[in-house]
């Protein structure tokens, strides 16, 4: 009894379904991005051109808008498989939208480029700027890894690869290996980028960089005019290395001779000598890079012979005041007896 007065009461289930048929009537819109896919033997052919995914905007029904984006069950798609080589404007269909959704696509074409497929294998080159290394400093083998990758894309774009390279940039002044995951391009004779695809699409280079050294005496060796002759050079290192290209290095005997120039010297001097400049820039650099070297003139040894000069002098002519006085005093004893 309690069902047969429920269904059979005017207006008791009315306000349920008017509920249900307001929420269907409100209407949404909202802007999706959509992978867009290919039909087409992808195998055989290279196809460019077309964008990798596109904006869908689709309107109708609030709850069924919220389901179809939060579902995204349907599809964005390409038809080429009735197509031949070349260039295509080609419209973009959906397939799997609710009939009930309405729904706009930006672009609604696309140009394509459909080429014969090609792959092929090329060896990676490493160009760098050589310019880049400190002074002295030498680069060894380039190691890349792996050092050859495989390159895809329409045979005539494969026609005009010139070189697959990586270009590592060094840092200004660079004095360790450099060690880095560098981008791979494919080029063409003109140093353009060519439209392929690599795989891998970056290689690890390495560049070992390094300076070559040795330790060598040094000699003391006077430079410049002097009416002096008697300079002679102290100083408490004997022994430096040099740094420098291998070069630089094989050139450098054992000994290396160091000038010290002594054109404005007149005593006695100290003097802090650039190891650098004294051996021309033939090396890099040196360690030390500075070193003191006493210049001793001979003045003092000068000095003490006047002054042992002067004194001998001086007991020359007291010897002969006595030897007068002694000859007066002789000659007045003389006198004296003969009388």
């Amino acid at each position: 009894m309690w069902l047969f007065f429920f269904v059979s009461t005017p207006g008791v289930g009315s306000t349920r379904d008017s509920n249900q048929s307001n929420t269907s009537t409100v209407t949404k819109r909202t802007t999706l991005t959509v992978p867009l896919q290919l039909q087409a033997d992808v195998d055989k052919y290279y196809i460019t051109g077309y964008p990798q995914n596109v904006k869908v905007t689709i309107e109708g029904p609030s709850a069924l808008v919220t389901a179809t984006k939060n579902t995204q069950n349907f599809n964005l798609y390409l038809n080429l498989k009735d197509l031949s080589i070349g260039q295509h404007r080609v419209q973009i269909k959906e397939s799997g939208l609710n009939s009930e959704l309405t729904y706009n696509i930006k672009p609604k074409y696309v140009t394509v480029n459909i080429q014969r497929r090609e792959t092929k294998r090329f060896a990676v080159d490493v160009d760098y700027n050589k310019e880049s290394l400190a002074t002295g400093y030498e680069a060894g083998t380039t190691e890349v890894s792996p050092d050859t990758v495989t390159v895809t894309g329409a045979d005539s774009e494969i026609e005009k690869i010139s070189k697959v390279v990586v270009k590592p940039i060094l840092p200004k002044g660079i004095k360790s290996t450099f060690d880095q995951e560098v981008l791979v391009q494919a080029l063409d004779k003109n140093g353009k980028t060519v439209n392929v695809t690599l795989n891998p699409q970056t290689v690890h280079v390495k560049i070992p960089i390094t300076i070559q050294s040795k330790q060598v005496s040094i000699n003391l060796k006077q430079k410049g005019d002097s009416n002096n002759t008697n300079f002679t050079f102290e100083s408490d290192v004997k022994n430096i290395k040099v740094f420098g290209t291998q070069s630089q290095i094989s050139a450098i005997g054992d000994s290396v001779d160091i000038p010290i120039d002594v054109s404005d010297v007149t005593s006695n001097t100290k003097k802090s000598i650039d190891l650098g400049s004294a051996l021309g820039n033939k090396v890099a650099f040196t360690d030390p890079e500075t070193i003191n070297v006493t210049i001793n003139t001979g003045s003092t040894t000068s000095s003490t012979n006047s002054s042992s000069n002067s004194t001998n002098s001086t007991n020359t002519n007291n010897s002969s005041t006595d030897n007068s006085n002694s000859s007066n005093t002789n000659s007045t004893e003389s006198n004296n007896s003969e009388q």
